[in-house]
This record gives C-alpha cells, structure tokens and sequence, in this order.
C-alpha cells in the first residue's frame, strides 16, 4: 500500500518558490524544454494558483466563468466582422486581382468556429504586410490591421487557456496536501534540472536554480520516530 506524501514546505513558501519556478522556467524554457514533459510548465502554473486560490478560499463564480464566455464571443464576432469588411474591400477594389484575392482569403469559407476566425484573421495580417502599398490604396488602413490583430491575440489567449484547463480541473480534484506536494516536486526537479543544465554554461543561473529550494526555516520537521528500549528491541527480533 502506498504512502501518501506530505508537504515537505510552508504552502505559502510552497505557492513563492512554484511561482519563481514557472518563471525561471518560462526565462529558460529553450534550454528546458526538451528535458520536460508537454506542458509540464503548465500544469505547474496552474497547481500554483489552485493551490494559492485554496489557501486564500477564493472561488471562481459561475457568472465569472459565462461572462469570460460571453466576452470571447463577442470577441469572436467582432473579429468576424471586420475580416468580412476587409474581405469585401478587396473584392470590390477595381485594382484587385485573383493573386490579391487569393492572399487576403475572398471566397474562402470561414465557419462560426474560433480556429475558423484567427485562421482568416492571420491571412488578412499576412496579405496586407506583403501588400501594403496596395491596400492602402484600397483604403484598408494600418488601424484595421492593428484591430484584427488585437483580437486575434485575445482569441488565442483564450484558446491557450482552454487547452491549460485540464490541469486546473485535474488540481481541484486533488486533495489540498497531494496538490501542494506537486507543486513542491515539480519545484525540486526543476531545480535540479536548471543546476544540471546550467553548472557548466553559466554557474550563475545554476545558482538561481538551486535557490528555488526554500530555506531550511520555511521545511517542516520531519517526525523522528521514538527510540525504542532494549526490552523492545529483543521483543521484536524474537517475533521475526
């Protein structure tokens, strides 16, 4: 039978050194993504804020969670809208042709879908760098691009979220101790990945590594068992 792991550290020194991990994880990821698992570095970021929401017993509302929906709807729909527009421009533009048709996306069919929008979004943004001159023109503007691109950022940020909450719904269902132990082993491996990788390159940053450990006054003691008596010695080699 297996033994459940206690926290090894303070939660609030668990929650700063989980923090200080994802950053320097982030600061460093070329030299340590390959030594991690994918999106090791997420799941990390969001035990950390379980964790830290637990402990401070703050809660997403429900009416939270629909707004976040409503508000990437919208945001979904404006993108939409303006990429018609953009679209329609160029269309009707009596310059235009079927090669500007073609890097601006006219005709091709764009579905109600999240992916579907920042897919033509992207072509739009691509079109007018290569075309600039032209579009100008047209009278597409620089301000229409910086639009399209806004809320493609926001639609992709959204998008990153949904694919990082499986690990958030995967938290909630730990027990608060075995969260914090995750959080406190990711922490340790990192570390000892960033020594291991950095001890030669830059002993500096090896060292940034090693300090993610925190200090010996935020360990918990370990319980050290009673010494048994001679008496209890004896009466147990004799039961073996």
């Amino acid at each position: 039978m297996s033994i459940e792991k206690k926290p090894k550290w303070d939660i609030s020194a668990t929650i700063s050194a989980g923090s200080k991990t994802y950053t320097l994880t982030m600061k460093y990821r070329k030299e340590l993504e390959p030594r991690l698992q994918p999106n090791e570095a997420d799941e990390l970021k969001s035990n950390c804020a379980e964790l830290e929401a637990r402990r401070s017993g703050q809660t997403e509302s429900l009416v939270v969670q629909k707004s976040k929906t409503l508000s990437q709807a919208e945001v979904n729909n404006q993108l939409r809208s303006i990429i018609g527009g953009v679209r329609n421009i160029v269309k009707n533009t009596k310059s235009v042709t079927p090669d500007l048709l073609k890097a601006f996306g006219v005709g091709e069919k764009m579905n109600n879908t999240i992916n579907s929008s920042v897919a033509a979004g992207n072509i739009i943004i691509n079109g007018y760098k290569s075309h600039t001159a032209w579009s100008n023109s047209a009278g597409i503007l620089e301000a229409d691009i910086t639009e399209i691109q806004d809320l493609v950022a926001k639609l992709t940020k959204a998008e990153e979220g949904k694919g990082n909450a499986m690990f958030t719904r995967k938290s909630k269902t730990m027990d608060k101790n075995m969260l914090q132990r995750a959080v406190e082993d990711e922490v340790s491996k990192i570390s000892a990945l960033g020594q291991h990788v950095f001890r030669h390159k830059d002993p500096s940053i090896a060292k940034l590594f090693e300090e993610l450990i925190p200090a010996a006054s935020k360990v918990k003691p370990e319980v050290q068992p009673e010494a048994k008596t001679v008496k209890e010695v004896k009466e147990a080699s004799l039961q073996s």
